[in-house]
């Protein structure tokens, strides 16, 4: 337990939709449902699973940059659910975020001396000169140089610009970094490179991360452990290498194998799934993904499967495994 940096107990969050004035009941979307997740010290898991399925909401809800409906959610052995503004403060310092869109993140009319000093203006941390020092270590941290300092924004290349977001998020040494999709937005060579260096930094610093992303090949890349999302709901959780080479839900074997092999001779057949994503507003009984799983039987449409962790450490929420 002294690991353990931060853990979630059933974390909801359930937003209310509008629908009308003569709407017999009120309405929510399931974003996030009953959501148990552990991340250990100096660790960095992956959160995958198709859009909509509630992985960005899940980095704003353990952010509190949106409250949860319900759950907890405990730092350090602390829980920050109840925590007021002051003393959310105070934990956010700990836990910093890093952007998918590295333009839109970052304000054009600031200089990148101004962006990255922000948040130790904001935390009055050290002198004038000291920030700027920090900044400059910064930059040359995470492969800038120092004249990028007096640069805007829009004069930088995407992959550099995510590296000034990077800086930003280091800027007051936290323990914890979410990566929402940080290198979606960029070309695959320079994927590669951001990639590398949130290695380089993690193994630096000894921070963890929590990194969103659509492409499985980069979270496998990054990740130790891999947790898998459905509409909502944790499906599957386990070491990287083993959901990649044993996944044990259907959904994750779907998602596997639709990953293409360099070499077509050894490509194995993808799974095909059947029907639409069901709409988060009205998610189906039981098991959510039973309404696309070729396995489906009668009690998945009935009973909610409870994710389960073997003795491997390997967690799973099906009724078949």
């Amino acid at each position: 337990m002294a690991d353990i940096l931060l853990k979630t107990e059933g974390l909801t969050k359930h937003y209310p939709v509008n629908g009308g004035f003569f709407a017999k009941s009120k309405q929510k979307v399931h974003a996030l449902d009953k959501v148990d997740l552990t991340l250990y010290k100096r660790e960095i898991v992956g959160v995958v699973g198709e859009s909509g399925c509630g992985k960005s909401t899940l980095a704003k809800v353990l952010l509190r940059l949106i409250e949860p409906t319900e759950g907890k959610i405990h730092f350090e052995g602390r829980e920050i659910t109840g925590l007021d503004k002051r003393q959310m403060r105070d934990v956010r310092r700990q836990m910093q975020f890093v952007f998918q869109d590295p333009f839109s993140s970052l304000n054009p009319r600031k200089k990148v001396m101004e962006l990255i000093s922000e948040p130790l203006d904001i935390y009055r941390i050290g002198t004038r000169k000291e920030r700027e020092n920090r900044v400059y270590e910064l930059l040359e941290t995470v492969g800038l140089t120092r004249n990028h300092a007096e640069r805007y924004p829009h004069q930088f290349s995407g992959g550099q610009r995510q590296r000034i977001g990077i800086a930003r998020a280091l800027a007051l040494n936290p323990k914890l970094v979410i990566c929402d999709e940080p290198v979606s937005a960029l070309d695959v060579s320079v994927q590669a490179q951001i990639l590398n260096l949130l290695q380089d930094l993690q193994e630096q610093f000894g921070l963890s991360y929590l990194f969103i992303a659509h492409g499985l090949d980069a979270v496998r890349h990054i990740s130790n452990r891999i947790a898998v999302m459905y509409l909502g709901k944790l499906v599957e959780m386990g070491n990287s290498e083993e959901i990649f080479t044993r996944p044990r839900h259907p959904y994750t074997q779907a998602l596997i194998s639709a990953i293409p092999e360099i070499d077509p001779e050894h490509e194995a057949k993808p799974i095909k799934l059947t029907g639409e994503i069901p709409s988060p507003i009205n998610p189906p009984s039981g098991c959510r993904f039973h309404t696309r799983c070729p396995y489906a039987v009668e009690r998945c449409k009935n009973e909610m499967p409870e994710l389960r962790t073997a003795e491997d450490g390997h967690a799973v929420a099906c009724h078949l495994v």
